[in-house]
């Protein structure tokens, strides 16, 4: 039987703010600082149009036994559409926070607008809109309220933006079969991927489906490797390297968990490579037998039309949004 497996991916993607008091988004403007993610609205009929052309649509796709069947003709490792080579991916709407109290319309009523776009719905509220918000949470109209004057309001308001980002992103993952990547959907090795991202100040990262391994992006936009390993793919990268006419030393070297070697821009080792990256596994807590290990890469291996956070940040240098 075949085993789907959802694969890791994050990009900075956006938020946007609406509440048609200046002050209030002003005070958010300087508390959640990002210039070109955060986009503030005082006008529901400007935050509505900015929605409706950057907020991803609720369109679930299900892949019928033909296309799967054609799909596994074709050998691959995963399916789903690579976020990587989706420059608009930044662009995204991953929440959209709302005032209730507003002029115009209220904020359950803008939100309901928004029902087939994907995003996290939030909405900010005072004492007497309380019993409106508990009521939009349970027809399903938003995924949370907060009240606006609570003291920890904006501690809340921030981790609840940081879940919706990673849901988000989580949606874009390709679906690895067969087992292919398994490992990286692993809690355990989740844990210790994040220990790399939050060392190495990583930004952005995705699962590529042909070399096994997550490519990471710095803000700069210097490029990494990590890799996960558990027993199994130990054996076949081992196979592999003595098959292809591998270095039998560093067949041993492997075996003893000394050596994590980098094959990358290929899933394993190729006959005739030659100076191989190498960085030393780490064991996986808690995982018997799986390890895991980063490293820098060099550019010159990616796509050149490869569209990373510090590219488009440049490209949008100077506008205000």
């Amino acid at each position: 039987m075949s085993r789907f497996a959802k694969q890791p991916v994050f990009y900075p993607v956006s938020v946007v703010f609406l509440d048609d008091n200046p002050d209030f988004l002003d005070a958010l403007r300087g508390i959640l600082r990002n210039e070109h993610l955060h986009h503030f609205f005082n006008a529901p009929d400007e935050a509505l149009n900015f929605m409706l052309k950057h907020g991803r649509r609720v369109t679930p796709q299900r892949l019928s036994g033909a296309e799967y069947s054609e799909f596994e003709k074709k050998g691959l490792n995963a399916f789903g559409q690579d976020p990587l080579t989706d420059a608009a991916r930044f662009d995204e709407v991953a929440a959209i926070v709302v005032d209730y109290q507003m002029g115009e319309i209220n904020g359950v009523e803008f939100l309901a607008s928004l029902s087939d776009v994907a995003c996290a719905k939030i909405l900010l509220t005072s004492v007497a809109s309380e019993r409106e918000a508990v009521d939009a949470f349970n027809d399903g109209l938003i995924d949370l309220y907060l009240k606006k004057s609570a003291p920890d309001m904006t501690r809340k308001l921030t981790a609840a933006l940081a879940d919706a980002k990673v849901r988000h992103c989580a949606e874009r993952g390709h679906i690895g079969v067969h087992g292919i990547g398994s490992a990286y959907c692993d809690a355990r090795a989740i844990a210790a991927m994040r220990t790399i991202v939050e060392r190495e100040r990583i930004v952005e990262y995705y699962w590529r489906p042909e070399q096994n391994v997550v490519l990471m992006f710095d803000a700069h936009g210097q490029p990494s490797v990590f890799l996960a390993w558990d027993d199994d793919e130990w054996a076949f990268q081992c196979d592999v390297l003595t098959d292809e006419g591998g270095d039998a030393d560093m067949r041993r070297e492997m075996e003893a968990r000394r050596v994590m070697p980098l094959f990358w821009p290929f899933q394993a080792y190729r006959s005739g490579m030659m100076s191989i990256r190498s960085t030393s596994p780490i064991a996986i807590p808690g995982w018997d037998g799986a390890f895991y290990g980063w490293s820098p890469v060099d550019a010159p291996v990616l796509d050149v039309d490869t569209w990373t956070f510090a590219r488009w940040r440049a490209a949008h240098a100077g506008q205000r949004r």
